[in-house]
């Protein structure tokens, strides 16, 4: 008998059962069973609720890109509003953006009603990658009103390999990472590797970053943080990196080991340049003559910014003979440094100064013929050539949050490793560090797109 006809009998018996009872009592349990009994029949014969599609929006947005020289009375006219309108509108968002400033290559979106075919408001992007905006809607009085958006965003995680033809700088902006992202995995290693000096042809690295996406249609705004690298020199040696934030909210890169990545002293004083001239003797272009060559040459653009290259503290800041501009530094009772030809001083005598921090900028002052940065490091006071000094690292993870960064670490090993790097056939292992061993991974790499690749 089916269900349904089996729950109707049932409640016509009780029925007659509580019609020769003459009824029951309100404690009797009687119609709670039938409200039951009833609920459950409406549910058999009620249909499944169709799934609610949401009503496009009732407006079309086009995007305009400015052109050299165009003006915002000029773009909006365009778009039909009259010029007492656009100077309403101007007015109107002065407090959130002046549009009066608009530069050529922004993109401004103009939002049309669909009803009407009538302009209805303006969205211009408020910061580089248009993640907020402000948004103008013109109301039924004609007025208008201005607000900052922010726009619905996913981070996504992907993987990315290069291999390295020029340099790190290049090959990762041919794959499309911005600037900062490029930045970012650099100082993941530039404690290990000197990426002015010691990055070769054929080097390569991989990365899992994570993609900014607009929630709704998908467009990669920008790529934001690094999760974990690896960078493997075509001469033998890997490093690899995974970002860990503590329960503090300090965040840092950790070998696999749980070692940070920092070490006493960075790899060199700039992030990306070209070594001019190395420690030793050679032929000065100004004296015309041979003379020693106590400190390490950086070729880079006058005003490139220079960093210190460990903490400590300036103990002279100012002009300095043939050194022109010139900074040095003591960094403990054993290590100081120097930085000299400088086209301007960022700092005073006695202050403190951070690791990384910036110190001055490259130029050509004193004996130069040409901006660059001329780098010397001391050791007990005595010049020592500072590409080929090694250094501890420092600061490894603490212990209350190991189980945390180790549990991380382990769900994005696989992961990494797993991204074929460009040209070869290596992996590195979930665990290991310098001294990782190559062999392919069967590990799942996750429901990831295909890694891009960069030359």
């Amino acid at each position: 008998m089916p269900r349904l006809a089996l729950k109707m009998m049932l409640m016509l018996m009780l029925m007659l059962a509580i019609a020769g009872l003459g009824g029951c009592s309100a404690e009797d349990p009687v119609d709670a069973d039938l409200d039951e009994i009833d609920a459950e029949a409406a549910a058999e014969v009620a249909p499944a609720p169709e799934p609610v599609t949401p009503a496009p929006p009732p407006w079309t947005d086009t995007e305009v890109e400015v052109k050299r020289g165009s003006t915002i009375a000029e773009i909006l006219q365009e778009q039909g509003l009259k010029y007492s309108e656009v100077l309403a509108l101007v007015e109107a968002s002065k407090d959130v953006h002046n549009l009066e400033k608009i530069r050529a290559g922004e993109v401004l979106t103009v939002r049309t009603d669909n009803a009407t075919g009538s302009f209805s408001g303006l969205l211009y992007p408020l910061d580089r990658h248009g993640e907020e905006r402000m948004l103008v809607l013109q109301g039924a009085d004609g007025g208008f009103t201005a607000a900052k958006v922010a726009r619905d965003v996913v981070r996504v995680p992907v993987p990315l390999a290069g291999s390295i033809t020029t340099s790190l700088w290049d090959t990762a902006i041919g794959m499309g990472l911005g600037w900062d992202t490029v930045a970012d995995l650099a100082s993941i290693f530039e404690w290990e590797i000197d990426f002015n000096s010691q990055v070769r042809e054929g080097d390569a690295f991989r990365l899992i970053v994570e993609e900014v996406r607009d929630a709704s249609t998908g467009e990669v705004l920008r790529h934001d943080r690094v999760l974990a690298a690896e960078f493997k020199a075509a001469s033998g040696g890997s490093f690899v990196g995974y970002r860990y934030e503590g329960s503090d909210g300090r965040v840092g890169y950790f070998n696999a080991e749980g070692m940070s990545s920092k070490k006493m002293f960075l790899k060199s004083p700039l992030k990306f340049s070209r070594i001019s001239s190395g420690f030793g003797k050679r032929f000065h272009p100004v004296l015309k003559k041979w003379r020693s060559h106590n400190g390490v040459d950086y070729a880079a653009p006058s005003g490139t910014p220079i960093r210190a290259i460990g903490r400590g503290t300036v103990n002279f800041a100012g002009t300095k003979g043939g050194y022109g501009k010139h900074v040095r530094m003591r960094h403990n009772k054993t290590y100081q440094s120097s930085y000299s030809h400088l086209s301007r001083i960022a700092v005073r005598n006695g202050a403190v100064v951070e690791q990384g921090q910036v110190i001055g900028y490259v130029g050509s002052t004193g004996l130069a013929t040409g901006p660059h940065l001329h780098f010397e490091f001391y050791v007990n006071g005595a010049y020592t050539n500072f590409l080929r000094q090694k250094f501890p690292r420092t600061e490894p993870i603490n212990e209350s949050e190991r189980p945390a960064f180790e549990a991380m670490r382990d769900d994005l090993a696989p992961r990494l490793a797993a991204i074929p790097l460009p040209g070869r056939d290596t992996t590195v292992a979930a665990k290991g560090d310098d001294d990782a061993s190559d062999g392919p991974s069967d590990a799942d790499a996750g429901p990831w797109t295909e890694p891009r690749e960069g030359r």
